[in-house]
């Protein structure tokens, strides 16, 4: 009797400890929610024009220790311009972009008012890229104001985050976007055409969407509300702590859905002869980090086959993925692991690709041998066949090559920033996987990510979590991949 007194109170404090334990992640949720910017949208879509028109409303509360005169939008739409400095897509990749011939777009702003009033806002940047809007009398710390603004977004003929092509019409990265302050100071980057040049504070989101009616929809956020009126539907979502809004729209689309974990996960095909075993992909993804890393926060997730130029694009609650790919099934893996990283926990994606590039390959690859589909024994040596011939190649026509992991903007093509942030990113972490084990691995991604959840992370505090787990050597071992020492040796079947 006594023992059985004992089990009960260890099996209720257990529970309580559990349900603690729930309430606080929950509650990084609510303050995620609470402390994040409001984006309100109203926009409606011309599919005869290709032309997106939008008003927006964003409510700002300046978060940071100094005051500014200005607040600053990233307008990325801005950089399908046919006179932009930087073309949106690489040389490498123009044919695979645009199979109709080159086609552009741009944003054009009609008005823009602070706090009621309007004001003489400016395009600049180095590539007009980042919209400027002044503040009447200074923007302090913990102040607030609403900023409205309403444009036209012209859509390209491309194959791209943001464009229409011949089955589907992507919506990423379409309306001004605030930008990310660090030490107090806006970071105004450039847009780059290799890689994900963003870097993001996630913010709360009420989009409407009006399309003629043959479309179907597949995006960030929950739906709350649709109406139809001549010929046309007006979808309302919401979105709580999410670093981007995102959609992807077709008339051809076919939509199949499964819970997985109190989860809708959607899959949107219109050319997927096995789509059944499409999202038994993202489910079993999904489910297979919920079990290892942490909880998918949100309620719902989707996949969109669509036309586009890379292998795929992680959003919000999204994943577009590139119709026809050789490797669909693990584009879709790889896209739903971003879901976590950069999603829940984000990064700084211009600096450290890696952080969530290189992570994300890798835990597919994991994913992978658990299904049985792909040892990870064979991922890992295609990557070390593919970086150790890379890098003898380079050295045969230049001494010294850099081995570094760097900068988006530092890499001198495509082919080296995949080689240097997704293979070698994968050795990295397949490296720290071995020396440590499975257990300690996951153990310290468990960290990270209860940690670092809606925040934008250093590096180096995914570094620390590795090193607090597992010792000093987990820590040199992403030091050395990171900057260039380490030493991977040539390989033999």
């Amino acid at each position: 009797m006594k023992k059985t007194v004992l089990t009960l109170i260890a099996l209720l404090l257990l529970a309580c400890c559990c349900a603690a334990l729930a309430a606080c992640k929950t509650d990084k949720m609510k303050l995620a929610v609470q402390n994040g910017d409001e984006y309100n949208i109203v926009a409606s879509y011309d599919d005869e024009a290709h032309v997106l028109s939008a008003v927006q409303t964003v409510k700002i509360t300046n978060r940071s220790d100094n005051s500014f005169d200005s607040v600053k939008f990233h307008i990325y739409a801005n950089q399908y311009r046919q006179d932009a400095a930087t073309p949106v897509v690489s040389n490498a990749y123009r044919g695979r972009a645009y199979p109709n011939g080159e086609s552009y777009g741009e944003i054009v702003f009609d008005s823009v008012k602070v706090n009621g009033k309007a004001v003489a806002f400016t395009v600049e940047g180095s590539d007009c890229d980042i919209l400027s809007v002044p503040t009447e009398n200074g923007l302090f710390p913990n102040d607030g104001a609403e900023v409205e603004m309403t444009y036209r977004v012209q859509l390209a003929n491309i194959c791209h985050r943001l464009g229409y092509n011949d089955k589907t019409v992507n919506l990423g990265n379409w309306y001004p976007v605030l930008c990310h302050v660090d030490n107090g100071t806006y970071t105004a980057s450039p847009y780059y055409n290799i890689g994900d040049p963003f870097v993001s504070e996630t913010a709360n989101y009420n989009v409407s969407l009006t399309l003629p009616e043959k479309y179907l929809v597949a995006c960030t956020g929950e739906l709350t509300d649709a109406t139809s009126d001549n010929g046309f539907v007006t979808y309302r979502y919401r979105a709580e702590a999410v670093r981007d809004f995102a959609a992807v729209l077709s008339c051809e689309f076919t939509k199949i859905s499964k819970t997985v974990d109190d989860v809708q996960v959607n899959y949107f095909y219109y050319n997927d002869a096995e789509p059944e075993t499409s999202l038994a992909t993202a489910c079993g993804m999904l489910s297979y980090l919920n079990q290892n890393v942490g909880k998918y926060p949100y309620k719902q997730y989707s996949v969109a086959e669509t036309g586009f130029c890379y292998g795929g694009m992680e959003y919000p609650n999204l994943a577009m993925v590139t119709s026809g790919s050789a490797s669909y099934q693990e584009a879709i893996a790889h896209e739903t692991a971003h879901q976590w990283f950069y999603g829940v926990v984000g990064n700084n994606q211009i600096t450290d690709a890696w952080q969530d590039e290189g992570l994300c390959e890798f835990v597919t690859y994991l994913y992978l041998d658990s299904t049985g589909a792909t040892p990870l024994s064979r991922n890992i040596l295609g990557c070390t066949k593919t970086y150790v011939t890379y890098v003898d190649v380079l050295d045969r026509y230049y001494q010294n090559v850099d081995r570094r992991m760097r900068s988006v903007q530092e890499y001198k093509s495509d082919n080296e920033y995949v080689v240097f942030t997704y293979v070698k990113g994968s050795l990295m972490f397949n490296t720290v996987y071995e020396t440590v084990g499975a257990n300690k691995f996951w153990k310290s991604l468990q960290t990270y990510y209860d940690q670092a959840q809606f925040t934008v992370a250093p590096s180096s505090q995914l570094i620390q979590c590795f090193a607090s787990a597992c010792g000093d050597e987990a820590g040199n071992i992403f030091n050395s991949f990171v900057g260039g020492t380490e030493i991977i040796g040539k390989v033999t079947d």
